[in-house]
């Protein structure tokens, strides 16, 4: 038996069967990944076990306002059954082809055999140098979920404003307000976050994002804000800001665009003030700290593969959802 081996298997003997009955102990997971080679990029990793929160469309926001600020970015969807963040890329390969426009474009995949020698061949395949790599991470525990996390030097969580939601990390008393313990999850993370720190790999800056927020929720948010601070304190994550729940946002993403995109479309719409407000606000809660060139450069614009009556159809439909 190696010497690798041998400490895995003494790491997980040592902390029991209740969580790690699978063999998936965080030991075994960072040596799955120390046997890999090294990325250049900043790995941001959304997860959540819990579903509807918007984890998809912040990733595909995410990756887009990288690419708008000039760097290289490779966006990894991990759920092959959904597919969302994959596909919302695809839709924008279809808009610059029909209307013939140059947009930042992030590389961009779906992992169709979710283990972890794939996600690394893709990623070598997609863009070896890429600043920034975005994972999207399945939305049930899962050994590919499991590494998502512990690759992440940021790792995004969104949640709804709402206390089944917070449930996701987290139990909080409703009465006198204090933490009554992590959530699998939490438990998850946190074991991900001790063991990657322990062999050196530097620490998984958590972000948990208020993601959705209806304007008829307003009422309470302050109860959620209160059990968010509660619950950051004793798992050691940060409160970042997510998107409100637009109309815009998901009509936009049909044809794979956010609102950056527009002050490259011209013809077509203005960006409203409030909405590039909200995504510059997500993108400075995740305290990346992306160097904004002073004179943004839009791509060169391809040559349009579609009809004058195609491209005049679509350009219809963006203005109809606008």
């Amino acid at each position: 038996m190696g010497t690798e081996a041998k400490d895995n298997r003494d790491i997980a003997a040592a902390a029991g069967t209740r969580r790690w009955s699978d063999g998936e102990h965080p030991g075994v997971i960072l040596a799955d990944i120390a046997s890999r080679p090294s990325l250049a990029g900043h790995v941001i990793t959304f997860a959540n076990e819990k579903g509807g929160v918007g984890k998809s469309t912040l990733a595909f926001h995410c990756a887009i306002a990288l690419a708008h600020a000039g760097h290289r970015v490779v966006a990894l969807d991990l759920d092959w059954r959904q597919s969302t963040l994959d596909r919302g890329l695809s839709f924008r390969e279809g808009t610059v082809r029909i209307l013939g426009t140059g947009l930042p474009m992030p590389a961009h995949a779906v992992l169709t055999r979710p283990c972890t020698a794939q996600l690394y061949q893709e990623l070598a395949r997609l863009d070896a140098r890429a600043d920034y790599i975005v994972l999207d991470a399945p939305g049930a525990d899962c050994p590919i979920f499991r590494r998502a996390v512990a690759m992440a030097d940021t790792l995004v969580t969104p949640v709804n404003a709402s206390f089944i939601d917070l449930q996701a990390l987290g139990q909080v008393d409703p009465v006198s307000g204090r933490a009554q313990g992590p959530s699998c999850f939490a438990d998850t993370v946190a074991g991900l976050r001790r063991e990657r720190e322990r062999r050196g790999r530097g620490p998984i800056d958590w972000v948990v994002a208020k993601n959705r927020v209806r304007n008829t929720e307003r009422r309470h948010i302050g109860r959620i804000d209160a059990a968010l601070a509660t619950l950051s304190q004793h798992h050691d994550f940060r409160v970042g800001e997510g998107l409100a729940e637009r109309v815009a946002f998901r009509e936009l993403f049909q044809f794979g665009l956010t609102h950056l995109d527009l002050e490259l479309l011209p013809e077509i719409a203005r960006a409203h003030p409030g909405t590039l407000a909200e995504l510059e606000k997500l993108l400075g809660s995740l305290a990346l700290d992306p160097p904004r060139p002073a004179r943004r450069i839009a791509p060169a614009a391809p040559r349009a593969r579609s009809s004058p009556r195609t491209r005049a159809a679509y350009r219809e439909a963006l203005v109809a959802v606008l």
